[in-house]
């Protein structure tokens, strides 16, 4: 019998086989493995969208004695019990020089709000609560009476 004898090439490919890793996926396994990351990745960005806030544009209507109107305040607070103020809003103008319509835009995200609203008039102050729920429209008109 004859020694065996091992060439380079030999010894490095046993050296190459002991460093594989336990879990070498194919190609089509990592492939796989990908797109379940990014439909999961997708799903997760679709699940936060609502709570991102969006610029939405709000157009407050005032109806009646427009002549009188001096000024008024916004304040925007989440629908719910006590729920703290999240944005607000004045707006001031000179004696019969009101517009018909004040346009402004508001940076929140979908969900019900509850409006508190002060019209100030040259003789009188009114006050009034509206709700709001944001959603798929971006144009809102609310009439102030």
């Amino acid at each position: 019998m004859q020694p065996q004898t091992t060439t380079d090439e030999e010894t490095q490919a046993e050296a190459e086989g002991a460093a594989k890793p336990l879990f070498a996926p194919s190609p089509r396994r990592r492939q796989l493995l990908s797109l379940l990351l990014l439909a999961g990745a997708g799903a997760a960005v679709l699940s936060l969208a609502p709570h991102w806030p969006k610029e939405r544009s709000i157009d407050f209507r005032l109806d009646g004695e427009v002549g009188t109107v001096v000024g008024f305040d916004v304040t925007w607070s989440r629908s719910g019990a006590e729920a703290e103020p999240v944005s607000g809003s004045s707006f001031r103008f000179e004696p019969g020089r009101a517009p018909k319509i004040v346009h402004t835009t508001v940076h929140l995200p979908d969900g019900s709000y509850a409006l508190d609203i002060r019209v100030d008039r040259a003789d009188r102050s009114d006050s009034m609560q509206r709700t709001l729920k944001l959603g798929d429209g971006d144009r809102i008109t609310v009439p102030l009476r």
